[in-house]
C-alpha cells in the first residue's frame, strides 16, 4: 500500500506554470504511476514524466506529472517536447495535485487538455480521495475510481484503508516502485525458468530420439 508522509510546500498553484509545488506524496505517487504505466504498455519511451510540453495551440508550456504517447515522439534525453503542427500529442496525461486546497485549479488544466484532444486524469491521493477522467468525447470530467484506465495500460485506481492505491489488470495491488520492480523481476525470473524448462524438455526429447537411432533434426 502507498503510505507516505505529507510535507507542506509554500506557494500557490498556477495551472500554466511549469514549476508546480510538490510534496513527498505527490512525487511518490507520480513516480509510481509512471512506472506502472511504462510496465503495462511495455515501452518506457512512451511514458514520460517531468517533461515540459509545448502544445500545438501555442499556449504556455504545461508539465503533466505523466504523459503517455501512442508512438515515440522525442529523443530519450529530451527535456521538453515541442509539439509541432503534425507532431503526435499525448494520448493521455496524469496530474497528481500537490495541494488539495487548490484541486479545482486542475480542472482548468483538464479543460485545456480537453481542447487539445488529450484524455486527462487527475488523481487526488489525500484528503477527499478521487480520480477524474476527462476525455475529448465527454462534456465534463467523470469520476473514474475503480474503473480501468484504458490509456494507462488498464490500471485501476481504488481506495483502500483511506489510501489511493493502484491495481494492475490482474488484480495485483502495487503500493511502491520497489514493489513494482519486484513484480517485474519475479515475472522475468518466471519467464526465464519457463524457457529453461522448455530447453530441458527439448534436450530430453532429442536424447530419446538419438537413443532410438533417429535424427532430431530430420
Amino acid at each position: 500500500m502507498l503510505a507516505t508522509t505529507w510535507v507542506e510546500q509554500d506557494g500557490p498553484f498556477n495551472p500554466d506554470e511549469v514549476q508546480v509545488p510538490e510534496n513527498n506524496l505527490h512525487r511518490r505517487m507520480a513516480m509510481l504511476i509512471q512506472a506502472v504505466v511504462a510496465r503495462l504498455v511495455g515501452d518506457d519511451e512512451l511514458v514520460r514524466a517531468n517533461l515540459n510540453w509545448y502544445p500545438s495551440d501555442n499556449g504556455n508550456a504545461v508539465a503533466p506529472d505523466v504523459m503517455v504517447f501512442a508512438e515515440r515522439a522525442m529523443e530519450t534525453d529530451a527535456s521538453s517536447y515541442q509539439q509541432g503542427a503534425d507532431g503526435p500529442r499525448p494520448i493521455a496525461v496524469v496530474e497528481v495535485p500537490s495541494d488539495s486546497d487548490m484541486f479545482t485549479s486542475f480542472h482548468v488544466k483538464q479543460a485545456r487538455y480537453h481542447r487539445l484532444g488529450t484524455v486527462s486524469y487527475v488523481a487526488e491521493p489525500r484528503g477527499e480521495l478521487s480520480v477524474t477522467r476527462f476525455a475529448p468525447d465527454n462534456d465534463e470530467p467523470r469520476s473514474w475510481l475503480g474503473r480501468p484506465c484504458p490509456e494507462l495500460g488498464g490500471l485501476v485506481f481504488k481506495i483502500d484503508a483511506d489510501r489511493l492505491v493502484i491495481w494492475l489488470p490482474d488484480g495485483t495491488v502495487v503500493g511502491s516502485v520497489d514493489e513494482l520492480l519486484a513484480i517485474r523481476e519475479a515475472a522475468a525470473e518466471s519467464a526465464e525458468a519457463r524457457a529453461e524448462t522448455a530447453e530441458a524438455l527439448v534436450e530430453r526429447l532429442a536424447a530419446r530420439l538419438r537413443d532410438a537411432g533417429l535424427d532430431a533434426h530430420g
